[in-house]
């Protein structure tokens, strides 16, 4: 039996699938219910801080993939987020090892690292986390080593880039997105500075595909995973790739760095979900991770490069959403 916390969400419903496609029994923990949720799941909703439900959720359970957290403040206080991403961490791992979960695969994120000075970042660089959602991951995976050293069950941390892909809900895309495809003669597309900086994505199938090979792999146990996608262009040349390939009338604009960091300083008391500091971070910040402990360890490659991931998310999106 696995069960995946935030099963109904972006990433956790290609999981799951992937899971029962393999005919792995799943049993799924998340807030709310969703009717779109596969039958054959064992659902489980209510509160990832009710510890009587943790107890509850990981009875039988021989794996856990902690996928659940809250990203930003708009539709919860700081409070409740950081109580979330740490405290249930916290819980969570608790009631994994009572109830003898062998392995623990937690989803931490490439925001522990901040702003880096060495490109490619690997996985024992400095982290200084910029973000409040990136101080909370990196809090959250010291508590997942502390459970580590206790040596009563296998833990696995990941660190993805920045995920994206059809069905995505990142406001941030989204609303890029909009910008780009859904304005009619305002179609804009913006780059910060002259777009030299270079920013690594992560299809959701590819992270999936990481997730399982940790699950059926033993030298996972105890071991930090970057994962991102290959051969990462500059932000400007990714553009004008995207532009031609998906037939865009979307006009190129250049934000200065300043400008950038003005706009979303005015912006953030409305919390609108543009120029957050998450975008902020994207548009002025190199961002490229250091894959290759991913790739030897567990077999694994990335299938899909920006280019191709931007695009089918495009397609998605007019498709869908237009």
């Amino acid at each position: 039996m696995v069960l995946v916390t935030g099963c109904g969400g972006f990433l956790g419903k290609k999981l799951v699938t992937r899971l029962l496609n393999e005919n792995v029994q799943v049993r799924g923990l998340t807030p709310s219910k969703t009717g779109d949720m596969d039958p054959r799941v064992e659902l489980i909703v209510g509160s990832p801080l009710d510890e009587r439900l943790l107890r509850k959720a990981c009875e039988g359970v021989d794996t856990v993939f902690h996928l659940y957290d809250i990203k930003g403040t708009k539709h919860h206080s700081r409070s409740e987020m950081k109580k979330t991403n740490i405290q249930g961490t916290r819980s969570l791992l608790a009631a994994s090892e009572r109830a003898g979960v062998k392995k623990f695969l937690f989803l931490s994120s490439y925001e522990v690292y901040g702003t880096t000075k060495k490109i490619p970042t690997r996985q024992d660089d400095p982290k200084r986390p910029r973000t409040a959602y990136g101080k909370d991951k990196l809090r959250a995976e010291m508590i997942c080593t502390e459970y580590l050293k206790r040596g009563t069950m296998a833990i696995t941390v990941f660190r993805p880039a920045l995920i994206i892909g059809p069905g995505t809900n990142n406001p941030v895309v989204l609303i890029a997105l909009l910008m780009a495809l859904g304005m009619r003669e305002d179609n804009r597309l913006y780059v910060a500075g002259n777009g030299d900086t270079k920013f690594q994505l992560l299809h959701p199938d590819d992270a999936v595909e990481a997730f399982v090979s940790a699950m059926k792999t033993p030298a996972a146990a105890g071991k930090i995973y970057n994962l991102g996608s290959d051969n990462v262009m500059t932000q400007m040349d990714q553009t004008v790739k995207i532009k031609e390939l998906a037939q865009l009338d979307s006009v190129i604009r250049h934000l200065s760095s300043f400008k950038t960091k003005f706009l979303s300083s005015i912006l953030r008391p409305f919390k609108v979900n543009y120029l957050t500091k998450e975008h902020v971070f994207y548009l002025l910040n190199n961002m490229l991770l250091d894959c290759q402990t991913a790739k030897n360890d567990l077999a694994w490659e990335p299938k899909r490069i920006n280019t191709e991931i931007l695009l089918e998310t495009i397609r998605w999106y007019e498709n869908e959403k237009l």
